[in-house]
């Protein structure tokens, strides 16, 4: 097959253009309703048949799938149609191969890419063997969002009206993200039966202050031992920290409730358990020395994933790599959680990420390249081909179209 033919129908400066009017939609968290509409009436011109799944009222999912014309193995294209608050980010705009403003990075960009390598392919006549999804979830960017789009989308693979062999998102660096670190939102909260009263009636011994300063400490003692043992290979090691600390009123008022709120990352091999154990014993422990109330809690909790380098999704990618540049593109994971973790452990579809870049995004001067994002189209097409296989017009002994490499049956 002639892969020039195919790549020859994206175009670069059609995806500015997409890429432009879409910046220009304001679809913020919430309110991301005319994203999921600009989705769908692009996705519609191109061809194609979008579904609009409301989530919420005026909150839609987007979905278009292209069925398989053989045996092969579905892929579910994903991204998000929300953006966080515009607040004082550039106006949308192009400034040579540079396409500005909120969104275009994270990740509108990426999903006008996605539409025009599917477009590529149905312009080539390419029939690929296994289906093809094009999937586009509001109430990704928290707090405001609770991944509501992300979590419909689940119950949809889960009940199998989308079927995937493997998800991938339009997002991040144009390397082969395929792996991440679990994360967690952990709040401690240190109180003294005594409440908040006068602090010369209490000796300092008892003050949550005092055991507060304890608590910091058994955090340092974990820091090490998570520095000293061996990271993991694509996106390094455990890691926990504090981001907020509440206490206190006034000056000679004992401070309780103390709150101490922070992350905690694991790697793959961990699990949430091993991090509701560690904090068990902590506290407990913590509790016992200090006769003062150590309680916890954890919330936006996601198990860690990795996309072995043997998935034919990661061999995909890394041959159309190979025909594309010459080269696989590197693979690699990082600390960030995003919806990999939630669709590789709760739906039980492996997933990875690639994108055009993950520089800007949330910045007030996010921005995308369009020769990456050109370049990330030309990737989809080709990595689609690989996974899902591709129909030739040669005949097989049953009489049906060959597939022009064997690949598992739709799932």
């Amino acid at each position: 097959m002639n892969f020039g033919d195919m790549l020859a129908h994206i175009d670069a400066e059609a995806i500015a253009r997409d890429t432009l009017a879409f910046l220009g939609v304001r679809s913020e968290t919430g309110s991301e309703g005319p994203g999921s509409v600009f989705l769908a009436e692009l996705l519609r011109r191109e061809g194609f048949h979008p579904v609009l799944d409301e989530v919420e009222p005026s909150r839609p999912n987007v979905y278009a799938h292209v069925p398989g014309a053989g045996a092969g193995l579905a892929l579910v294209f994903n991204g998000h149609t929300d953006t966080i608050p515009i607040g004082n980010s550039l106006p949308p705009g192009r400034e040579g191969d540079w396409i500005i403003g909120r969104g275009a990075e994270d990740m509108k960009g990426g999903l006008v890419a996605m539409v025009h390598a599917a477009s590529a392919l149905r312009k080539a006549g390419i029939r690929l063997a296994g289906g093809l999804w094009m999937t586009g979830v509001i109430g990704h960017e928290t707090p405001a969002g609770k991944k509501e789009g992300p979590r419909r989308l689940i119950t949809r693979l889960r009940e199998r009206h989308i079927t995937a062999g493997a998800i991938v998102i339009v997002e991040g660096p144009c390397a082969l993200w395929t792996a991440s670190l679990g994360s967690t939102i952990y709040r401690i909260t240190i109180s003294s039966p005594r409440g908040p009263i006068h602090t010369i009636k209490v000796p300092y011994e008892q003050n949550p202050a005092r055991w507060l300063g304890r608590l910091l400490l058994e955090f340092e003692r974990l820091e090490r031992e998570f520095a000293s043992a061996p990271p993991h290979p694509l996106c390094g090691r455990e890691q926990l920290n504090v981001g907020m600390i509440e206490a206190g009123d006034y000056v000679n008022r004992l401070p309780t409730p103390i709150r101490v709120l922070g992350t905690w990352r694991w790697m793959p091999g961990k699990t949430q358990a091993g991090i509701r154990e560690a904090l068990d014993s902590l506290c407990a422990r913590l509790a016992l020395q200090s006769g003062l109330s150590f309680e916890y809690s954890l919330e936006a909790t996601r198990e860690p994933f990795e996309t072995p380098a043997s998935h034919p999704i990661v061999q995909a990618f890394s041959t159309a790599g190979e025909r594309l540049a010459g080269h696989a593109p590197p693979q690699i994971g990082m600390a960030l959680v995003g919806d990999a973790n939630l669709f590789a452990n709760e739906a039980g579809v492996p997933a990875i990420y690639y994108g055009p870049a993950h520089e800007t995004a949330h910045s007030d001067n996010e921005r995308v390249s369009l020769e990456r994002l050109a370049h990330c189209a030309r990737m989809y097409a080709l990595a689609a081909m690989e996974f899902c296989g591709v129909v030739t017009d040669q005949a097989s002994p049953g009489g049906s179209a060959a597939p022009s490499s064997a690949t598992p049956g739709d799932q």
